[in-house]
């Protein structure tokens, strides 16, 4: 049996007709993501683009940035801070 027509089908700018699930196999991402991606785009390179690699480009805390943006650089607190 097959579930070619049991999947809701998108329609591109471009006219291409397509599914979440063929978006997820091409791209390399999950149906959910790729249900996203075609309920808020219909232009097909943004459809289409590549996956998306998580970066953490600054290997601090969240926290320990927060206390850096606000100006407080006091030695002994940042290292307070990193043991938390």
């Amino acid at each position: 049996m097959s579930n070619k027509g049991k999947f809701k089908k998108y329609t591109l700018d471009d006219g291409y007709i397509t599914t979440a699930q063929e978006v997820a196999k091409v791209v390399g991402i999950s149906i959910n993501n790729a249900r996203t991606r075609l309920s808020i785009h219909s232009d097909p390179v943004k459809v289409w683009r590549n996956k998306q690699q998580k970066t953490k480009g600054n290997e601090t805390s969240y926290k320990l940035r927060r206390i850096h943006s606000r100006g407080m650089f006091d030695e002994m607190f940042v290292k307070a801070m990193k043991s938390i």
